[in-house]
């Protein structure tokens, strides 16, 4: 028996997710609020960041270039949205937001989400570091072996803009029955 990947949300459920999400966590990080809503299988990284991008279209939220990718934050036409339909999040959502919302907060505060480091090896390669880190801890680490500096540099360049789409796909193709 092949098992179903569960039923997407639709996509104004997704919205008002994220809406309730950066009303309770604040301001953070693409890479920090894919990985709770990951780790309670809410939503994939593809549809966070196309409702993301919708909102902030829409004004209901705000992005910034952060570090490692972009911060977003709640609007107030966010908030104005979340009072005429945040009952429409499911129940299941606002539990765990009212019980988990304050410690994933305190995680957020302060984290810098990407690292990245480049030696050069005995062999004349360059090795290229790459980490996700949640509380100054790596959760994901790529050691790269690239033939130039040049390529290391770019290579790493590019780090904090794709670390948090790395990561989802990483987790997302774990995660996944074979077929």
């Amino acid at each position: 028996m092949k098992l179903q990947p569960p039923p997407r949300a639709p996509e104004q459920e997704q919205k008002l997710v994220l809406l309730r999400c950066l009303d309770q966590f604040g301001p953070c990080t693409e890479l920090q609020m894919v990985r709770f809503l990951m780790e309670h299988d809410l939503m994939n990284y593809f549809d966070m960041m196309f409702a993301l991008n919708e909102l902030c279209d829409q004004g209901q939220a705000a992005r910034s270039k952060a570090r490692a990718g972009y911060r977003y934050e709640l609007t107030e036409a966010g908030r104005e949205a979340l009072t005429l339909f945040g009952g429409r999040v499911p129940r299941s959502v606002q539990t765990l937001l009212q019980k988990t919302g304050r410690e994933w907060q305190s995680r957020f505060q302060g984290e810098d989400g990407s690292r990245t480091e480049i030696r050069r090896a005995e062999n004349g390669e360059y090795e290229t570091v790459l980490e996700v880190v949640d509380r100054d801890k790596p959760v994901l680490t790529l050691r790269l072996m690239l033939p130039s500096r040049e390529m290391a540099s770019k290579t790493a360049e590019k780090w904090p803009r794709k670390a948090a789409e790395i990561y989802g796909t990483v987790v997302r193709l774990l995660a996944e029955e074979e077929k």
